[in-house]
């Protein structure tokens, strides 16, 4: 037997006695409990394990299909592959797994604790941090200062890309990879623009309904040409624009200002939300602001 039939062979014994006889892989995957954050990390070890397997990934796909059909959810495939093409997203989404990949090679885990419990102290602290961050752009731009709401908006996004690896360090607590000179963060503003952006909002149906095509495909470009690394900077400085002095409460509008703060939420709660009771946490928290902001609420309907 081949090492790759050799390994083929542990994956298959592995899943076998994983998963409980009469469950589907779907319910399975759905049955850690709500809350058991060691146990979702099991979970989450485990599928990495058995997704090198293509008869384990079919039968998923194969149940997930009929989950949907059974709740008559049926997804426009075509109007999606449309969409992802005027996105630019195949290309997209495979610069941001070099990129993402490369980070997770290169930097320190963002995590330091000597077992689950320490890890997972710092993972939620961590996640807390920009959750408060995200509702400081909120209050500022419902207390009329528009430039500032905009600004931390875009630091939120900043961190969404920091934080995009959470779960994996999370995932890896007790073998981590050393890098010794590797740096302990990710400091390029443009690479973490393009990772929190493009995580979160190249295939995002609600945010599409919330803030329109038209302008998450702009905002797509934005973030890959440096543009909001450009607005960040304009949220801050008085500057000298046609011979005269131009304020940012002059450049950001109450526009630009509300689109940033509901896309920093959107993309913390898809993006950051990597256990089912975090999401649903952040996209309540998400929707109270955006109903706050005139979005009509059967637009954010799942």
């Amino acid at each position: 037997m081949s090492e790759a039939e050799t390994r083929e062979s542990a994956v298959r014994k592995v899943i076998e006695e994983v998963i409980p006889k009469g469950m589907t892989i779907f319910d399975f995957m759905r049955s850690a409990p709500s809350g058991d954050y060691f146990a979702h990390v099991q979970m989450m070890r485990f599928f990495q394990i058995a997704s090198s397997d293509l008869e384990f990934l079919k039968k998923l796909s194969q149940e997930m299909q009929e989950k949907m059909e059974a709740s008559g959810y049926k997804p426009d495939n075509d109007a999606i592959s449309e969409e992802l093409g005027r996105r630019d997203g195949a290309r997209r989404m495979i610069r941001l797994n070099e990129i993402t990949s490369e980070a997770f090679r290169t930097n320190r885990s963002l995590l330091t604790g000597e077992n689950f419990d320490e890890c997972l102290d710092q993972y939620k602290r961590l996640l807390e941090h920009v959750e408060k961050t995200w509702s400081g752009a909120c209050g500022l731009f419902l207390n009329g200062n528009h430039p500032l709401a905009a600004f931390t908006a875009i630091l939120v996004i900043e961190e969404v890309g920091k934080l995009s690896r959470l779960k994996d360090d999370l995932m890896h607590y007790d073998s981590a990879i050393e890098r010794p000179n590797g740096e302990p963060v990710m400091r390029d503003h443009r690479k973490k623009h393009f990772i929190g952006v493009m995580s979160g909002a190249v295939i995002n149906s609600r945010l599409d309904r919330i803030l329109g095509k038209g302008v998450i495909r702009k905002i797509l470009n934005q973030a890959e040409n440096n543009e909001l690394e450009r607005i960040r900077q304009n949220c801050l400085y008085i500057d000298i624009v046609n011979g005269r002095a131009v304020s940012p409460h002059e450049v950001v509008d109450v526009d630009l200002a509300r689109t940033l703060c509901i896309l920093a939420g959107e993309l913390m709660a898809e993006t950051l939300g990597f256990f089912p009771w975090e999401f649903e946490r952040m996209i309540a928290e998400v929707s109270k602001f955006e109903i706050a902001v005139g979005i009509p609420e059967e637009k954010l309907k799942r």
